[in-house]
């Protein structure tokens, strides 16, 4: 059988998500402190207590796994942004929204600080931000490129990443609910009080 059709057979099973996930974990762990060509399969399978057999069931090698991580990490921030319901232009729109991306760093935090803190040049985390970006108002539509205020997007999400990592860091003590309630309000109204100031320069 193909390794692509042993995926697909699998990928629903609740004892092969906990082995998956198990790896996966370990991987993350050991990238902390190193480098993906620094780590061995008999490394990452004995932090995980996994076999190796069951890896290689999987994976074809670290580098594979890795790809597969990332892929699967776009594709659940995706469908976050793509249920959202209401209108990310209103306070409870964009509060929903956040409160959706919140809750998936709280559930996958392991997976969201290697993508935040040692990943922020990787693909993954590029292709995350032009999804955000492609999917609430960017000022860059709004503005010149004479007009300083066109940068005013990048500057929430550069904020909210940072919010993210502090809150993070801190045990995520705030409600999801209240923290995406704070970055809703800065980001509708100070984008509102920036269109004031801006918009006849």
């Amino acid at each position: 059988m193909a390794l692509d059709q042993k995926r697909r057979l699998n990928n629903t099973d609740r004892r092969v998500k906990r082995t998956k996930k198990a790896l996966r974990d370990a991987l993350l762990t050991l990238l902390e402190n190193k480098s993906i060509n620094q780590i061995s399969v008999t490394e990452l399978t004995n932090l995980a207590d996994v076999n190796r057999a069951t890896f290689y069931f999987y994976y074809t090698d670290l580098l594979d796994m890795l790809q597969q991580i990332q892929n699967e990490s776009y594709q659940a921030f995706k469908n976050i942004i793509n249920e959202s319901t209401s209108s990310i232009t209103t306070i409870e729109g964009f509060t929903e929204y956040c409160e959706r991306l919140l809750g998936y760093c709280q559930e996958h935090e392991t997976l969201v600080r290697f993508i935040i803190n040692n990943d922020a040049n990787n693909q993954l985390y590029k292709q995350i931000r032009i999804l955000m970006l492609n999917n609430i108002p960017n000022s860059k539509d709004v503005y010149d490129e004479t007009n300083p205020a066109r940068y005013s997007t990048n500057f929430i999400l550069t904020a909210m990443v940072g919010i993210v990592i502090d809150w993070m860091d801190e045990g995520m003590k705030i409600p999801a609910h209240d923290l995406a309630e704070f970055c809703a309000n800065t980001y509708i109204n100070g984008s509102y009080k920036t269109k004031q100031l801006y918009a006849n320069k």
